[in-house]
């Protein structure tokens, strides 16, 4: 499996963590309703709808409130599994993050929980 393949898997996972994970559904009830699209610049691109405390692939990407953009694949997987920080990124413009800040934040905190839940299960 490729990188950019990971990156998405994960992200699925991250999903049923807010979805069915106590601490998980605490994170995504704090969401704002609407979409926030996670991509990788000349790649992947998922489009979450966050509604009611729920989060889903919506059908498309259309009229975000936040965007969350890697750079590559590397640069995603390491913020995933917290080999590299956000500030790090940012600065080097690995990540774009774009609209409402407090859904990129709450979104970044759900992906770092299912890392979380990923090492304990190890």
């Amino acid at each position: 499996m490729d990188k950019t393949e990971m990156v998405r898997e994960r992200i699925l996972y991250a999903i049923g963590i807010a979805n069915h994970d106590p601490e998980g559904q605490k994170l995504a009830h704090k969401l704002n309703d609407g979409k926030l699209v996670v991509r990788i610049r000349n790649g992947l691109e998922l489009p979450v709808l966050a509604s009611g405390g729920q989060l889903c692939i919506a059908g498309d990407s259309s009229h975000p409130k936040a965007i969350c953009e890697y750079s590559d694949a590397d640069t995603a997987w390491a913020l995933l599994n917290r080999e590299m920080s956000r500030f790090t990124a940012t600065v080097h413009g690995q990540l774009n993050q774009r609209g409402l800040s407090p859904m990129n934040e709450t979104f970044e905190k759900i992906l770092l929980l299912a890392n979380d839940r990923l090492h304990a299960a190890e």
